[in-house]
Parts: C-alpha cells; structure tokens; sequence
C-alpha cells in the first residue's frame, strides 16, 4: 500500500504516515456517505444532536493528545493548538443544537392556498481542509453541515493527515458512518470535487485553487463553498488607542507565523501616529522569540516548509532592497534546527511595492504603511482582490461606523482584531471567498430550499 508521510516542519523528520489513497477510494467513500445520507440521518434532528455533543466529548477527552499532534504536524506553538482544540469542542456544542432548529415558513397565499417553505439537507458534502489549522477549519464548516443533515467526505491537507486521522478515532459509532476520508494529494482533491455524489464542496485554501474547485463545481452544478486569501488589514486612527492595537496586531499577525487567513498582516496608519506605532510594534516585534514550538518561551515556531519559507523570504526581500525591513528579514539565526524558521518582520514606508500591500504573504510579516484622511484609508484598504476580515480603531463612533459600512469585507472590528463565535457568520468578499460559516447562515449553506404548496 502506498503511504502518505508526514514530516515535522520543526526539524525535518518524519513523524507518521497514512495510508495514500485514489480515485477508486474516493468513489467508495462517496458511496458510503450517500447510503448513510439515505438513513435515519437526515431526518432524525435528536440523533444528529446526540451524535455531535458525544464527538466533542470524546475528543475533549483526548484533547492534549491532539494538541500535542498539532503541534507536531504543523509547527505551531503548543498553546495556540490547546485553542484548535477549544474552538473545536465550541463548534461541535454550539451546532449540535442547532440540529434542532433547521425550520422553514409558512404562508398563506392569495388563492388560498397554504405554500410551504422547507429546508432539507442537500446531500454528500465534500471539505478539503488546510494545514494551518487543520481540526477547527474543519469542524467549523462540518459541524453546522452536520446539523443540517448532510454527510461529509473530508480531504485534509498533505501536510497533516495525522491529526485528522486521530480525531476521526474519536467519532461515535453509527450503523452507517457520516464521516469519511480520503488522503492524498491534488489529483485526490480533484477525483473528490468532480464525484457526481457530492452535492457541495467546501473548500478552505487559496484563492487560485479555490477558482479551480468553484470552476469545477459549476460545470456539474454543484455548489462551493469557499473561505480563500486575505489580506487582514486594520486601520488605526490618531485617537485609536495605539497599545491596544499594536497588542492585537502583534497576537494576530504573527499567530501561528502569520500562516493564517485572517492575519493582521496590513496595517494603514494616520499619519500622526505613524511614527509611534512603528516604533512601538519594531520593539515589541523585536523580542518575539523563534524556536522549537514545543519550547514554552517560543513565540513562533517555524512555517510549514523551507519551500514556503523561500516564498515568504521573496517578499521580504522587496522591502528590503527598497531600504523598508524595519525588523528581522530573515532566517532567525538562534535557531539551528531543520525546518524554516523565520524572524517576524516589519515592513515600514509612506508607501509600499504594491506586491508587499496586495498580496497574501503568509508568513510573519506585517507592513505598516501611513494614511491622512479616512476616506484615503478606505479607498486604500479596498483597492484589494481580498475581502475577508478588517479592523477599525477609534473612540469616534461615527467614524467607526461610517468606515466599516465602506469597506468591503466579510468582516470588520471596531477596536478589536480576529474574534470570532459560533453564534454569527463569517466569510469573505470578492476574491476571498463564496458563501458563509457559523451561525444560522453557516447551517443553511448545506441545505435545499423546497416549496410544497397545499390546496386547502
């Protein structure tokens, strides 16, 4: 049998392996899900409910081992997958009441007629999970899918196949399981998003390969779901209040290396403050310290691999051949380990290539650039293919919320950076992404709408 291997980013070696499937496992997989979609299922809301509250319990119960799995597979400091593990266990708990409230209306229409308007699951529901944060971006889309009723074939990641194979462990036992994998690489990908079962595939990843599942999907019908790049901005007014937000820009821009779709990798200054808030993030930016993600002082481990660490060095290297590397700009040199450490960066100027401003880095860099009206921070912040999470930050209510009305994106904060729930949605606009997670919205993304109209 051919294996899939997983290899730890902090030092190189290899750490485990699963088994490597194919087109036909994929179809078989589809098939599994579909006899257990056509079961009790998609009907019986108590047992979905019962089915997702005993999952988040049986991974609580194992919730260090899968911290721990975490970490390895990807790097990440220890404390930040104790929060994987967290916002996990939220999704699963939150959802599994919502398997309860999947309702519909009622009208009573002109010729007296009663129509009624009800939602059903679609049907086998495909989810092809990142390496950045495996579990939750996972359970964040399949949890409310799985309270509406759908079933669910899931791909993760190459690079963290280990820690999906450890919490499926965890699953309940059903007669027919709702829950299938498949393990691979792109061409698996592909078998899965163009298998005729699948009725919607939620797809969590890069814009460019998020444009290939959309165009693929659309040519059989089916419906994407897709959270893509994003290029995380904050705007920060002379009467924000600067600790704060360099406080949030420092835990969310550097968050797991700054390997994370919602970073807080841009931030658009007044210029008043400019000055401040660079010195002050380059010498908190400073004493971050880079090492093995197990070491408890580390800050931030490595990124996922030296070919990405390559890319990430390449925009660094733009800024610094404009004179704008204000911190780091490299390899972190107190580490001697085998995998891509790099020092955070910040990148500082009046004005920035436009590669650096537009572009999703995807690595512990931010870039501070300077602004002099609200409406030029507006126009700047949106003069982006990107649209998924922003941040404001001013003690003038007005101007808060005139600013977050303007700007395109799925998100934005007032005084605050990267916090989200269960209870509302989120997602992207334009090229960040289709559709929505959490909330109601994300729960009737995997559903069908049905009108069964009564002569009365």
């Amino acid at each position: 049998m051919n294996k899939l291997i997983s290899y730890s980013p902090a030092t190189g070696e290899e750490i485990g392996a699963v088994r490597q499937d194919g087109p036909a496992a994929v179809n078989e997989a589809c098939r599994q899900a579909q006899t257990a979609f056509n079961g009790e299922w998609r009907t019986n809301s108590k047992y979905r409910a019962a089915f997702l509250d005993l999952w988040a319990d049986n991974i609580e119960a194992r919730a260090e081992d899968i911290a721990a799995l975490l970490t390895l597979e990807t790097g990440k400091i220890r404390s930040e997958s104790r929060t994987e593990v967290r916002l996990t266990l939220e999704a699963l708990r939150f959802n599994a009441q919502l398997s309860r409230l999947v309702a519909g209306t009622t009208h009573e229409l002109p010729d007296g007629s009663v129509g009624h308007v009800i939602r059903q699951p679609a049907g086998v529901s495909a989810f092809i999970v990142p390496w950045n944060w495996p579990i939750f971006l996972l359970f964040r889309d399949m949890a409310p899918a799985l309270a509406s009723g759908v079933t669910a074939v899931v791909k993760p990641a190459p690079q963290t196949p280990l820690s999906l194979e450890l919490v499926l462990s965890t699953m309940p036992e059903l007669p027919e399981p709702v829950v299938h994998a498949v393990y691979g690489g792109a061409d698996v990908g592909s078998a899965l998003v163009d298998n005729p079962l699948v009725k919607i595939v939620c797809f969590t990843g890069s814009t460019e390969v998020g444009r290939a599942v959309a165009a693929a999907t659309s040519r059989r019908f089916a419906k994407p779901v897709l959270e893509l790049g994003d290029k995380g901005v904050s705007i920060i007014f002379r009467d924000g209040d600067i600790d704060r937000a360099v406080t949030a820009c420092i835990e969310n821009g550097f968050l797991t290396s700054g390997q994370m779709c919602m970073a807080n990798s841009r931030l658009l200054v007044e210029r008043a403050v400019f000055d401040r808030v660079v010195d002050d993030l380059s010498a908190r930016v400073a004493r971050l310290r880079v090492g093995h993600p197990e070491d408890a002082a580390t800050d931030l481990g490595p990124v996922i691999s030296k070919q990405h660490g390559a890319r990430v060095q390449s925009f660094i290297d733009i800024a610094r051949a404009a004179g704008q590397v204000v911190v780091g700009g490299g390899t972190a040199p107190e580490v001697s380990l085998d995998g891509a450490y790099l020092s955070p960066t910040v990148i500082a100027g009046e004005t920035l290539d436009r590669r650096i401003t537009s572009e999703e880095i995807f690595g512990p860099v931010v870039s501070v650039e300077v602004f002099d009206t609200a409406e030029e921070a507006v126009r700047r912040a949106n003069d982006s293919r990107y649209g998924l999470s922003a941040a404001i930050w001013t003690e003038h209510a007005a101007r808060a919320w005139k600013t977050s009305r303007e700007l395109d994106f799925g998100t934005v904060w007032v005084n605050r950076y990267n916090r989200t729930f269960a209870e509302v949605p989120s997602g992207g606009m334009k090229e960040s992404g289709a559709g929505r997670s959490r909330g109601f919205e994300g729960l009737y993304e995997f559903t069908e709408l049905k009108h069964v109209n009564w002569e009365v």
